[in-house]
């Protein structure tokens, strides 16, 4: 039996070709005249598959269809596109990027959402503190400048107002200073809204979306995969996911009772009391003094001690996922807060091998506490000395029309894929990363 096979020479020599057909690397075994070939050829083969007694699929014709006009390098070139693609398990991974992401739509087109474009350049960014956007600058030079988008959550939450009630958005967003393995200044976010539903919809829909992926590409919701030591971990995000609040969590592992109402310094005196060491105080209050910020108090303790130990596995060996909600009331964003526990909000992040993999919330829908937050935030910003970014008013505007009450959540694509594609660094699960550009 013959076929007719199109791709790249990537080896040559006298008894085989390796070629790359764009699906697979075929290693052909030659039976024809191939000594003006070279690596790095595009070519069409005539490939005659095996008989018995043959370990290859052999070259009965070949045909050079291009020859790169190349400078003399040597291919594939340690430091192209080619090597840096294929060297590990990148292509690989890249097809199942592709796949995952017709999955995400799958499941959202089953469930009644409507995908939702989100714009790319909008008036503000946000104004969270952990939050640092890139300006965009117009060719105009009256035009004041915009932003490359943050988060849709605005833009999401305008067309809530609208009318539609499940909508999502799957697209890149763009955050300045954010590196390392797990962060990368441009990123795939998913992001979707339901009305008249509380936070506890949204996150049932993270847990059945992530074991749906895990079921597509590992045929089961567990799965294995390896620590930053090589060491194997298995997996299962098998539903449902437990859920702790923040409060249990934090004294359960770190021993800290942590309400979500303390002042700054009572807070530093629970953790000084507990054992932890105080950070350095990163800001000044009105006299010129030295003093702390709540969240660095509070994420000083929770990210050495809590969020690490979420990585532990439970007495079968197996790692779950955990949904942490309530949190304290100074970590609020855009979450409203919890009737009859106004110590606390309504949000939640869940998490996997110790990876936080979305941030959710029962939307705020009051557009006075609302403004007034974001008030307190951009004053906060510029006393931290960051960014003072527009607040956005028609966002406001919209709010005051109507919001239903509504559950909403955001999740790091790359990062769910890190993890269900064993992947250590966030530039192995892209095509390009930004030092790749």
């Amino acid at each position: 039996m013959r076929k007719w096979l199109r791709g790249r020479l990537i080896e040559v020599s006298p008894q085989t070709l390796l070629v790359d057909d764009g699906d697979k690397l075929w290693r052909l075994a030659v039976r024809c005249e191939v000594g003006s070939l070279v690596t790095a050829d595009f070519v069409e083969l005539q490939v005659d598959f095996a008989v018995p007694g043959e370990s290859l699929e052999s070259v009965s014709a070949a045909s050079l269809l291009a020859r790169p006009v190349g400078t003399g390098q040597p291919f594939p070139s340690p430091g192209g596109d080619y090597f840096r693609i294929n060297r590990d398990r990148r292509r690989q991974i890249l097809t199942q990027r592709g796949r995952a992401l017709a999955t995400i739509r799958g499941y959202f087109s089953r469930h009644d959402f409507l995908e939702i474009e989100a714009p790319l350049i909008v008036p503000s960014p946000g104004l969270e503190l952990h939050l640092q956007g890139f300006s965009v600058a117009d060719a105009r030079p009256e035009v004041p400048p915009r932003y490359l988008i943050t988060s849709p959550e605005y833009q999401l939450k305008r067309l809530l107002v609208a009318g539609l009630p499940r909508i999502y958005s799957l697209g890149k967003v763009f955050r300045s200073g954010e590196a390392g393995p797990h962060h990368n200044p441009e990123f795939t976010m998913l992001e979707w809204y339901r009305a008249f539903a509380g936070w506890e919809s949204v996150a049932t829909d993270v847990a059945a979306l992530a074991a749906e992926l895990a079921t597509a590409i590992h045929g089961s919701p567990r799965f294995t995969r390896h620590d930053d030591r090589g060491q194997k971990q298995l997996i299962d995000l098998s539903l449902p996911w437990p859920q702790r609040t923040v409060r249990q969590v934090v004294q359960e592992l770190a021993n800290l009772d942590i309400r979500g109402d303390e002042s700054v310094d009572e807070l530093a005196q629970k953790i000084e009391h507990g054992g932890y060491r105080i950070p350095q105080p990163t800001l000044r209050n009105e006299q010129d003094e030295p003093c702390w910020a709540w969240d660095d108090l509070f994420f000083s303790v929770f990210l050495d001690h809590v969020e690490s130990k979420l990585a532990l596995p439970d007495s079968d060996g197996v790692l779950r996922p955990m949904v942490l909600c309530d949190w304290p009331r100074p970590l609020c964003a855009l979450a409203r807060r919890k009737p009859g526990f106004p110590e606390v909000v309504e949000r939640f992040e869940a998490y996997v091998a110790g990876l936080e993999l979305c941030n959710g919330f029962g939307e705020l829908c009051d557009p006075a506490e609302q403004r007034q937050r974001f008030v307190q935030d951009l004053a906060e910003r510029q006393r931290r000395g960051l960014s003072a970014y527009p607040i956005d008013e028609r966002f406001l505007s919209a709010l005051a029309e109507g919001l239903p009450p509504s559950g909403g959540v955001a999740l790091g694509v790359d990062r769910l894929l890190m993890l269900l594609l064993d992947a250590k660094h966030i530039r192995d699960v892209l095509p390009f990363a930004a030092d790749e550009l």
